[in-house]
């Protein structure tokens, strides 16, 4: 007999996941000084060229958004202007955040956007020009490596795919550490 997991719990173990993997790498990885921060920050703000730690060139970037219908709107946005190759939308996220002195607490979603490093600078203007939010989250992590196939689906399927087509080298690298065949889903 089939055990039957609540919903919830599988909502709460793959956000653990999503969670723990950059948690992890994060540990893992030497801090850059302050200023070193502040010159990577505002040349991407600039829209400079994004910093790049992703041996892959690929990246995941979080957004959160209060409801379904701005996260499915501005997925779909991402996708369209082909600043992401796909978004996850994932319900039931409660955010704990301190907001012009005061601590809040709000219900929200958590888009999980999967790009090129290059392309944050781009990414990050396009969300706040487009989201509800006064700041909204945008935080990008390097994917190390995966699935070859999909790594090269991804750079295929956003902006700049035509100077790396055929040229997977670093998607080949990435993905050596990765494990198993592309699923055929984002």
């Amino acid at each position: 007999m089939p055990i039957a997991l609540p919903r919830s719990f599988l909502t709460v173990a793959v956000l653990a996941l999503a969670v723990i993997g950059p948690v992890a790498w994060y540990l893992s990885t030497p801090r850059p000084t302050a200023a070193a921060m502040s010159t990577s920050a505002a040349a991407a703000t600039a829209g400079g060229a994004a910093p790049s730690a992703s041996p892959s060139g690929a990246i995941v970037v979080y957004v959160t958004v209060p409801s379904a219908e701005v996260g499915e709107s501005l997925a779909s946005k991402l996708v369209e202007s082909q600043l992401a190759a796909c978004v996850n939308l994932l319900p039931g996220v409660t955010s704990i955040y301190s907001w012009k002195g005061k601590v809040e607490k709000d219900a929200e979603l958590l888009l999980i956007i999967k790009s090129r490093s290059e392309l944050l600078p781009e990414l990050t203007a396009f969300v706040r020009a487009n989201h509800p939010y006064d700041e909204p989250e945008v935080v990008g992590l390097p994917i190390l490596g995966g699935s070859v196939s999909y790594l090269q689906w991804l750079m295929d399927n956003t902006r700049g795919a035509a100077a790396t087509a055929g040229a997977g080298a670093g998607v080949e690298a990435a993905g050596a550490a990765g494990q198993g065949p592309a699923a055929g889903k984002a």
